[in-house]
């Protein structure tokens, strides 16, 4: 292709997403990068989409719809020049993560779906660390799940306290407490349920953030590692033990430790 073609089929296309009301960000060096704008939204009305979007697409697809699905149809209802960027977004990607990534049981797909949209809005990426740390770490130490549907056929579903992220402990953990398969009708709306909570509670973050003018809160990060554990305390570049690569709690997985480590 000749430079003249090339810079002309070039401006073509940028001038065909233009058309199609892409908002294109000052910040980036790359003019062609959209920038997705968040609205502050209800927590409530979040969790709620997000259990009747389980249906269509199981957990991190419809974590990360019913955020962004719900910042666009704000957008949109402000600025019809952005339906094309938000209607056309293809939130079937998010289907991979289902049970852990296809099955696989690794990071809950609602707490990666949740990420997926903190990072759409949060640019700033320390900031995305943060609020999507704090996210994981409510997830590990709350029983879960809290939210009540509108409509349900099963009545109250037996909270768990998973302390991992990963979705074959959080799982298994729930089917313990509750007596129940992995497998069961009842397993499932648990799961429905708590990508209610963890919605809501990643809604409620963004809001808080946005409203204090993009600022996080102040944290402890010493607490990382397991919040009674600090394990990052002496597994860290400076301490005497071996460097881990973590945030997680770390109980779960190393429940052979003496009674005194890490204090």
């Amino acid at each position: 292709m000749k430079r003249r073609e090339l810079l002309r089929y070039g401006s073509a296309a940028l001038g065909s997403l233009a058309a199609g009301g892409a908002v294109f960000s000052a910040e980036h060096s790359d003019d062609s990068v959209p920038i997705w704008i968040y609205e502050p939204l209800d927590g409530a009305e979040v969790a709620q989409r997000a259990y009747d979007l389980y249906s269509d697409g199981s957990c991190m697809y419809a974590a990360f719809r019913s955020i962004v699905g719900l910042v666009g149809e704000k957008r949109v209802a402000k600025h019809p020049g952005e339906s094309a960027q938000w209607n056309g977004f293809p939130y079937y990607m998010m289907k991979y993560g289902k049970g852990g990534v296809h099955d696989y049981g690794s990071l809950c797909g609602i707490l990666n779906g949740c990420a997926a949209a903190i990072a759409l809005f949060v640019t700033e990426r320390k900031d995305a660390a943060a609020i999507t740390r704090d996210l994981f770490n409510y997830y590990e130490s709350t029983e879960l799940p809290i939210f009540i549907p509108a409509e349900t056929k099963f009545g109250e579903i037996t909270p768990s306290l998973s302390e991992s992220v990963l979705c074959h402990i959080s799982v298994t953990r729930w089917a313990v407490a509750a007596d129940e398969t992995a497998e069961s009708p009842r397993r499932k709306e648990r799961c429905k349920r708590l990508v209610g909570d963890l919605t809501a509670k990643a809604v409620e973050m963004l809001n808080a953030y946005f409203a204090a003018g993009k600022k996080c809160p102040a944290r402890d990060e010493t607490a990382w590692g397991g919040p009674a554990l600090g394990c990052t305390k002496c597994h860290n570049p400076e301490g005497d033990q071996p460097q881990v690569n973590v945030k997680m709690n770390c109980a779960p997985c190393h429940d052979d430790l003496p009674p005194d480590h890490g204090k």
